[in-house]
C-alpha cells in the first residue's frame, strides 16, 4: 500500500514538472512574438530638389564632361564608373561634397531643376546630424520609417528624373553634449515589395 502511495506521488510530481515546462515554453513563445520588430515609426520627409526629366548621361558624355577633368582624372576608372551608376547616395551637407556628388553621378546634365524647398537644410543642420539628406536617381520616395537605428526609405522606380529628400534625424539626442555628435544609424532603400536596393550611411 505504501508503495502505491509513493508511485502516485511520483506520478503527480512528474505531471507537475511537465505542466511547468509547458507553461515556460508557452511564455517563451509569447515573448518571442512580442519582440519581433513592427513596421517602424513614420518619418515625414520633404522633397528638396527634383527633376522629372533628368536622364543619366552616356558614358561617353560623362567621360568628356567629368572623367577627363583634372579634379577626377587621377581617380580609379572602375570607382568612377561605380559612382556614376549608383542610384542612391547620401549628402552630408558639405559644399565640396555636394559639388562632387552632382558631377560624379551625372547630375550636371540636368536642365529641369525645381526650385529648392525653403524648409530644407542648407548644410549646417546636416553637419550637426539634425537632418538627413538622400538622393534618389530614377526613383521617387513613397515612405520613410524608423525602426531601431535603421531608416527605411521605400521607393518607386521612374523612367526619368531624380529627387533629393530630407528628413529629421529622430535619433539625435534632445540635448546633445557635442556640436557634431556621432550618431549610429543606417539607411536602407527598398522597393515596394521590401527588396533591399541599397544600404547607405
Amino acid at each position: 500500500m505504501r508503495g502505491k502511495r509513493l508511485q502516485m506521488r511520483d506520478h503527480r510530481f512528474l505531471l507537475l514538472v511537465v505542466v511547468l515546462i509547458a507553461g515556460l515554453a508557452a511564455a517563451a513563445c509569447g515573448t518571442s512574438e512580442e519582440a519581433e520588430p513592427g513596421p517602424g515609426q513614420k518619418v515625414p520627409f520633404i522633397v528638396c530638389k527634383s527633376s522629372e526629366s533628368w536622364m543619366r548621361p552616356s558614358e561617353d558624355e560623362q567621360a568628356r564632361e567629368v572623367w577627363s577633368n583634372p579634379r577626377y582624372a587621377q581617380r580609379d576608372a572602375e570607382q568612377l564608373r561605380e559612382f556614376f551608376y549608383q542610384d542612391f547616395f547620401a549628402w552630408h551637407g558639405g559644399g565640396s561634397e555636394g559639388f562632387d556628388l552632382g558631377f560624379l553621378h551625372g547630375l550636371w546634365s540636368n536642365e529641369d531643376l525645381s526650385p529648392p524647398d525653403p524648409q530644407c537644410d542648407a548644410g549646417p543642420g546636416l553637419f550637426r546630424g539634425e537632418s538627413i539628406s538622400v538622393y534618389l536617381l530614377l526613383h521617387k520616395a513613397n515612405d520613410v520609417t524608423l525602426s531601431g537605428n535603421t531608416y527605411r526609405i521605400t521607393v518607386e522606380e521612374t523612367s526619368a528624373g531624380y529627387q533629393r529628400i530630407e528628413f529629421a534625424n529622430l535619433l539625435l539626442p534632445e540635448h546633445p553634449t557635442e556640436e557634431y555628435p556621432q550618431i549610429d544609424y543606417q539607411i536602407v532603400v527598398v522597393d515596394g515589395e521590401g527588396q533591399e536596393l541599397a544600404r547607405l550611411r
